[in-house]
């Protein structure tokens, strides 16, 4: 009875977000405490408020979804492959009603049980897919969402305007990391509208986050660290770290050197040209990881210059992808062929062509063209993308060899990539839902800012048509017929080009087991980490 008086106030402290020094027992002692180097900490711990790498990285611990994609073991057709989260069965009722069966005996970092209540707080229309939900991106997720019912405490019921063929990809991304109700709740009050006192439950919990993850949050400092404790009541065991501490080390140099002096277990966002260097020490691992991401070049289809479609197949065709893959990531990744990745699985166009290279056609597509030799502006925010200045550079001489003109502009922010004037500029696509509707149409489609906002793509009717199509069909078969419709309207529309999926690498003190994944979520649960020898 005294342990567990002991271990209810350790989960109370942690929750609290107090750094307090408590007795875990033999066995938590006995486990190291790891310290994670990262360019960035994250922006904060709400997951409804910030999804970048450097925020879902370090929340991916925190936090469970209800179905987890399982990145380690992909499906034979190489699609995304799906395993229980906190829920542990789910099923379509009816064409428009999916119901889920949810996992007994969770518990939330607070003490709280884990169960519907749950699921009902962090799936709310007023939270994430109403009229104007207090996360406007989970309207990109949850939009056709109608009602989130609790049938019973550990049965929970979606309903849909129309039927969503991939409900569970989008259960188990961005967005629908789980909060734990009682934490978020306390602030509602009645008669008070949702923002208002949704706007104190997210800034009294940014920082001190209550979930159901291997990992419960300890202390942050700016500009200085993360720290998260093992939470030994976790559903799958005992997490194998006695703690995790992520570290802001900026600079690449200091995070190499501090990984071989011993300072730190694990570092991230290792480039390339740290790779052959830290494969002469012993006990240093490095593991690299081709990321569901693309670096691409936008263009203005807008812009009086760029509005010449020959122009801009042109300056796509120039490019040399394989030329930069090797030289910038020591072809240890791809372009992928078309804005889709192999993990789409059974509606992965395979055999679409993407973007070639092919200088003599760029040559004659430019003779053809409007083009007459003007300057072109490149513009780009240095260092903001792994590469991006080298990559730059290369391009501009692929393109002066076939006659381009381009100048390239260094800016601060994409407030100022998007300001009056834009032409070509570095933007990143990520796959945070396998399939074309997580991917494509929500940086491209009819609705999004490319096309409504900042009007840089102008779309052919084809291409809208195909989207809008594709987003009604619900059959297998005939999704990837209109899919493979929509690249060819795409890439003839040309309002990008692709480059490549960067690599990201992290590099690790020997006795650490611990696998990357193709998206940047760390995830430190039993299945993934363990430490010793192996």
């Amino acid at each position: 009875m005294a342990r567990a008086t002991r271990q209810t106030g350790l989960w109370a402290v942690l929750g609290a977000g107090l750094v307090a020094s408590v007795e875990l027992g033999a066995a938590a002692t006995e486990r190291p405490a790891l310290t994670v180097a990262v360019n960035e900490l994250a922006r904060s711990l709400d997951p409804g408020e910030n999804t970048g790498n450097v925020d879902v990285r370090v929340y991916y611990s925190i936090f469970d979804t209800l179905i987890r994609r399982d990145f380690a073991h992909p499906t034979a057709d190489g699609g995304a492959k799906l395993v229980p989260g906190l829920a542990e069965s789910w099923s379509w009722s009816t064409p428009t009603t999916f119901d889920m069966k949810l996992r007994r005996g969770v518990v939330c970092h607070d003490g709280s049980p884990f169960n519907a209540n749950d699921v009902l707080a962090t799936f709310s229309a007023d939270r994430l897919w109403g009229a104007k939900p207090y996360y406007p991106d989970g309207r990109v997720y949850f939009g056709n969402f109608t009602n989130v019912e609790k049938l019973d405490d550990f049965t929970i019921r979606i309903t849909t305007a129309q039927h969503d063929p991939i409900i569970e990809h989008r259960l188990s991304s961005y967005m629908s990391f789980v909060i734990c109700d009682e934490a978020w709740n306390k602030f509602r009050a009645d008669g008070v509208e949702a923002k208002t006192w949704m706007d104190q439950a997210a800034k009294a919990l940014r920082w001190k986050p209550v979930g159901t993850g291997p990992y419960s949050f300890v202390d942050y400092q700016k500009n200085d660290r993360i720290t998260l404790a093992a939470f030994d009541r976790y559903f799958e065991g005992a997490p194998a770290a006695k703690s995790i501490t992520f570290r802001s080390v900026p600079e690449v140099a200091a995070r190499v050197a501090g990984l071989v002096a011993g300072d730190f277990d694990i570092a991230v966002e290792i480039p390339p040209d740290q790779w052959d260097g830290l494969k002469r020490y012993k006990d240093v691992t490095l593991k690299t990881e081709p990321l569901e991401n693309s670096h691409v070049l936008q263009f203005n289809t807008n812009d009086p210059v760029l509005s010449d479609k020959k122009l801009r197949h042109a300056m796509s065709l120039a490019i040399d992808r394989k030329g930069l893959i090797d030289a910038l990531w020591k072809g240890q990744t791809y372009a992928p062929n078309g804005h889709q990745l192999p993990s789409f699985g059974p509606i992965y166009v395979k055999e679409n062509k993407g973007y070639p290279y092919d200088p003599a056609l760029a040559k004659k597509l430019l003779a053809e063209s409007s083009y007459k030799g003007q300057e072109i502006s490149y513009r780009l925010i240095p260092n903001y993308y792994l590469y991006n200045v080298e990559a730059a550079q290369v391009i501009q001489e692929m393109w002066r060899a076939v006659g381009i003109n381009a100048r390239i502009d260094f800016v601060d922010s994409f407030k100022d990539v998007r300001k009056l004037g834009a032409q070509v500029f570095a933007w990143s696509n990520t796959y945070r839902v396998p399939d074309p509707a997580g991917a494509i149409l929500a940086l491209w489609g009819p609705d999004t800012d490319n096309q409504n906002t900042w009007k840089y793509y102008g779309a052919s009717a084809a291409f809208n048509e195909a989207a809008r199509e594709l987003l009604a069909e619900t059959e297998e078969t005939k999704r990837k017929a209109q899919f493979a419709k929509l690249l060819v309207a795409f890439e003839d529309d040309m309002p990008m080009t692709m480059l490549y999926n960067p690599v990201t690498g992290y590099a690790l003190k020997k006795g650490i087991n611990w696998t990357p994944y193709s998206q940047y979520y760390m995830d430190f649960r039993p299945s993934n980490l363990s430490i010793g020898a192996k």
